[in-house]
C-alpha cells in the first residue's frame, strides 16, 4: 500500500504571525469605527426646529388673516342687518303716514273710513323685527361656533360680543353649564330687545314734554344728553327732523341687538 500523505504542521512562529496579522486587521477595523464617532443629534435637530418654526410662523400669519376676514364679514353682516331693521321701521312709519293721509282725504266722509290703526302697524313691525333679531343671532352663533359643536364657549362668544361676552354668558346661560346653546343665545337676544324696548318707551314718554308724540333735538337731550345729535341722525329714518316713538324705540333695540349699550 502507498505511504500516507505527510501531515502539515504549523510552526509556532507561523501561528503567531497569522494571529498578529488578524489582530492587526481587527484593530484597524475597530479604529476606523471609533474615528467615525456617534451621531450628533443636536446638529440634526437644528434644521428640523427651523422648519417647524417657519411653519408655525406661516400658520400664525394665515390665522391672523382669517381672523381679520372673519371680523370684517361679521361687521358687514351687522351693518346689513341694521339696514334691514331700519327698513322695517321706515315702512311702518310710511304706512302710518299714508293711512293718516288717506283718512284726511275723505274730508267729511272720514267717519266712514276705518284706516288701519297705528297699533296694528306697530304689532306687525315688532314681529318682523324680532324675526330679524332671531335670524341675526342664529347667523352670529353659527359664525362663532368654530368647532361646530353647537355650543359657544366664552372664547367663542367674545368673537361676536367682544367685551360684553362675560356678561352675556352669565345672563344667557340658563342651565349653568358654562356654555351657550343656540336657543339660549337667541332667546337672550330677543329678551334683551324686549327689555330695551320697554325702557325706551318710558324714556320717550318722559322726554316728550309737549305730548305731540315726537321728539325734537332739544327734547332728545333730556334723555340722551350730548349724544342727542348723533341719535337724531342715526334714528331718524324718514328724515323728518324729529323722532317718533317707533323710530326712537326701534333705534335703541337695534343698538342693543348689536351689542351697543345705550342706557
Amino acid at each position: 500500500s502507498p505511504p500516507p500523505p505527510p501531515v502539515s504542521r504549523s510552526t509556532p512562529a507561523a501561528t503567531m504571525s497569522h494571529a498578529s496579522r488578524h489582530g492587526s486587521s481587527s484593530r484597524h477595523g475597530g479604529s476606523s469605527s471609533s474615528r467615525s464617532g456617534p451621531l450628533n443629534l443636536d446638529q440634526l435637530k437644528q434644521p428640523v426646529f427651523e422648519v417647524l418654526q417657519k411653519l408655525e410662523k406661516e400658520l400664525k400669519t394665515r390665522q391672523a388673516a382669517v381672523d381679520s376676514q372673519r371680523a370684517e364679514l361679521h361687521n358687514r353682516r351687522g351693518e346689513e342687518q341694521r339696514k334691514r331693521e331700519e327698513l322695517i321701521t321706515l315702512r311702518a312709519e310710511l304706512e302710518t303716514q299714508h293711512a293718516a293721509a288717506v283718512a284726511a282725504s275723505y274730508g267729511i266722509w272720514a267717519c266712514c273710513y276705518r284706516p288701519p290703526t297705528e297699533r296694528s302697524f306697530e304689532v306687525e313691525a315688532r314681529k318682523e323685527r324680532r324675526r330679524e333679531i332671531a335670524n341675526y343671532a342664529r347667523e352670529a352663533f353659527e359664525e362663532a361656533d368654530e368647532n361646530d359643536d353647537r355650543e359657544l364657549t366664552l372664547e367663542e362668544l367674545r368673537q361676536i360680543e367682544g367685551d360684553n361676552a362675560e356678561i352675556v354668558m352669565m345672563e344667557a346661560d340658563v342651565n349653568g353649564d358654562g356654555v351657550l346653546s343656540k336657543s339660549e343665545y337667541v332667546n337672550y337676544k330677543i329678551f334683551v330687545a324686549k327689555q330695551v324696548g320697554k325702557m325706551a318707551r318710558k324714556a320717550f314718554k318722559a322726554a316728550d314734554i309737549n305730548g305731540d308724540k315726537e321728539l325734537t333735538v332739544e327734547e332728545l337731550r333730556v334723555i340722551e344728553g350730548d349724544n342727542a345729535e348723533r341719535v337724531m341722525r342715526e334714528a331718524d329714518v324718514d328724515n323728518s327732523g324729529c323722532l317718533s316713538r317707533r323710530e326712537y324705540v326701534d333705534y335703541k333695540i337695534r343698538c342693543a341687538a348689536h351689542g351697543v349699550d345705550t342706557f
